[in-house]
């Protein structure tokens, strides 16, 4: 009974906030849609993106679900388990219902421009398997394949705005300036110096090589490992979220 309204109350934070990401999409595909309605020959249009858009909502849902969710739950009488459950079947359903609203949404942009010759509305997923399904892009396998890659993708999203909350919440003041100050200092100015100076650019050349590898981009294309890829940083983000909310406490 607890596991359940926790699911319900969680996946109750989006009621809002859903529906006005989808409007704003819909909105942009239809103008979009009017704004090519105009193009003369040689000219050609490409539109992509509604998918990279979730993913990043996706995240941002995770980066706001941990503090007054874990104070209603604590202040009702709901364990951490039970909410952390509540957390994971969340993150199943959310990724499971907006992929499967992706691909409709992807469906209806597709027939908006279908009149149109030189314009291409585009998924993430043919982007970057495109090669894989040469001569069978009507095909059943496709569309399963792409969907299974949202779904993965999402649940990563999800989890890993989790974990980023979750550790936000237990470190204090000072760790938290700490963390925000030298993690992307490290990033963005201090490992783009010591990879140029010291080691000639094969930090980022690996990782770019490792990024296509997790993608499948090296073996195929195979976009089967970039759903275990996904799954596997999901479980990673999962069991770092557990240690750090199972000793949560609750802070004003």
């Amino acid at each position: 009974m607890y596991l359940k309204s926790a699911v319900k109350y969680q996946i109750m934070d989006g009621r809002i906030a859903i529906p006005v990401f989808y409007l704003v999409m819909f909105s942009v595909m239809v103008l979009f849609s009017i704004s090519v309605s105009g193009l003369g020959e040689g000219t050609f249009a490409t539109i992509s993106g509604l998918e990279m858009a979730t993913i990043i909502f996706l995240f941002v849902v995770g980066l706001n679900a941990f503090r007054e969710t874990f104070r209603m739950m604590m202040q009702n009488g709901i364990s951490r388990k039970t909410m952390f459950k509540g957390y994971v079947i969340t993150v199943l359903i959310l990724s499971i219902g907006m992929s499967l609203i992706n691909a409709v949404m992807l469906w209806i942009g597709k027939a908006m421009v279908a009149t149109k010759d030189n314009v291409l509305y585009r998924s993430l997923f043919e982007q970057l398997y495109e090669m894989r399904y040469a001569g069978n892009t009507g095909g059943v396998q496709p569309v399963l394949e792409e969907l299974m890659f949202m779904i993965c993708l999402s649940g990563a999203a999800m989890m890993f705005g989790y974990f980023i909350t979750t550790l936000y919440y237990r470190l204090n003041k000072a760790g938290k300036i700490a963390v925000s100050i030298s993690v992307p200092g490290i990033l963005i100015v201090g490992l783009p110096i010591f990879d140029a100076v010291v080691t000639g650019g094969m930090i980022y050349r690996a990782f770019w090589r490792f990024v296509a590898f997790a993608f499948g981009l090296l073996s195929g294309p195979n976009p089967y490992y970039a759903m275990v890829s996904s799954l596997l940083a999901a479980a990673l983000f999962a069991v770092f979220s557990w240690m750090l909310v199972r000793r949560a406490v609750i802070k004003d």
